[in-house]
């Protein structure tokens, strides 16, 4: 009887081991695939045609990667969007050179800010090779301010670690409303997060989109990352919708084609 028992414990160990090495091989051969599969983008990209509004049929477009999170992980909200323009600058004065000034029926409006000496960011981003605020306006009056701050290595970490619903209480910016928002382009989703905040002491109101940007699909922090940025200010007794629809407006002009793509 106890060699028996014995014979029994060693089938079992045996095929609890067989088990275990067949679920390794399966997670090796997926992970594989997803790797491989992250790092193929489609043959043909196709962008919206453009007329009177959103002349953009003729000009060259560039491809972005777009998440809502991401310096340690990829989130299903990851997005890839096609551009007219050219973001890939490594400087805030190149930058500023590549950035249009006509964004559809937005005006850039003002000089633009290298905003590396603030305070908030010196003291929580270091030291950014690319801190850039520009200001636009509509027909309407309606103004933005388009906040791009980047980095490379290491010190891109701390883009995803002082966030907006961190800073903007520091500047007496009272959060009211804080999730991830959504829009279709193309019948595809694109995803931001999304703030609304009520300054303390102006009583003025404000509603940010903001989400992170890579040029290539490895995104690799050595390889550098921007945190984008819109803050849209309310006029008097405008709704909280009706801005949030002005601030997509305005991103719809930055990204007005999503690629049908998924990385895994």
């Amino acid at each position: 009887m106890k060699n028996r028992t014995v014979i029994d414990i060693g089938c079992g160990s045996r095929r609890y081991l067989l088990i275990i090495l067949l679920l390794l091989v399966g997670v090796v051969l997926t992970w594989g695939q997803r790797l491989t599969t992250a790092t193929v983008l489609p043959a043909e990209l196709t962008i919206p045609a453009g007329d009177d509004q959103n002349p953009i049929a003729a000009v060259p477009a560039y491809v972005y990667f777009l998440d809502v999170a991401g310096w340690y992980r990829i989130t299903p909200y990851e997005t890839v969007v096609r551009s007219p323009y050219d973001l890939t600058a490594d400087t805030t004065e190149a930058l500023a050179d590549l950035l249009p000034t006509t964004v559809g029926e937005w005006q850039k409006v003002g000089q633009d800010e290298d905003i590396a000496e603030d305070p908030v960011v010196a003291e929580f981003l270091g030291d950014p090779k690319i801190a850039l605020q520009r200001n636009y306006r509509d027909l309407s009056g309606q103004s933005l301010s388009l906040v791009i701050i980047g980095n490379k290595g290491n010190d891109s970490f701390l883009l995803f670690s002082h966030t907006p619903e961190i800073c903007y209480p520091s500047s007496l910016w009272q959060i009211m409303e804080n999730r991830r928002d959504m829009v279709f382009l193309d019948d595809q989703r694109m995803y931001a997060q999304y703030l609304f905040a009520e300054h303390n002491q102006t009583g003025r109101r404000m509603a940010t989109l903001y989400w992170y940007l890579w040029d290539n699909p490895h995104r690799d922090s050595k390889d550098g990352v921007l945190s984008m940025r819109v803050n849209l200010f309310l006029f008097p007794g405008q709704s909280e919708e009706a801005a949030l629809a002005s601030a997509w407006s305005f991103v719809r002009q930055l990204f007005p084609a999503i690629v049908a793509w998924e990385r895994f």
